[in-house]
């Protein structure tokens, strides 16, 4: 797949951070896809980059599983 193509289908950094804190509390797709009612598939895609989170969703995210709203805004991950 050339750059041009990838670059494409992809919309925004992938959630590093977020990915991350959700292994770190054994979280799974499927606990969070539930929470802001979407398909695991769907929060693959916002996760990966190549779909968008909406802010209710963000919000819910870390209401409910006490994340803090910086993993969604983070552009770098040491």
């Amino acid at each position: 797949m050339s750059k041009k193509t990838e670059n494409a289908k992809q919309r925004h950094v992938p959630y590093k951070a977020f990915k991350l804190a959700m292994a770190g509390k054994g979280l799974t797709l499927r606990d969070v896809a539930a929470a802001i009612e979407v398909t695991e598939a769907t929060l693959s895609q916002k996760i990966n980059g190549s779909s968008d989170f909406y802010l209710s969703e963000i919000r819910t995210i870390c209401k409910t599983f006490d994340f803090d709203i910086v993993l969604f805004f983070a552009d770098n991950v040491a």
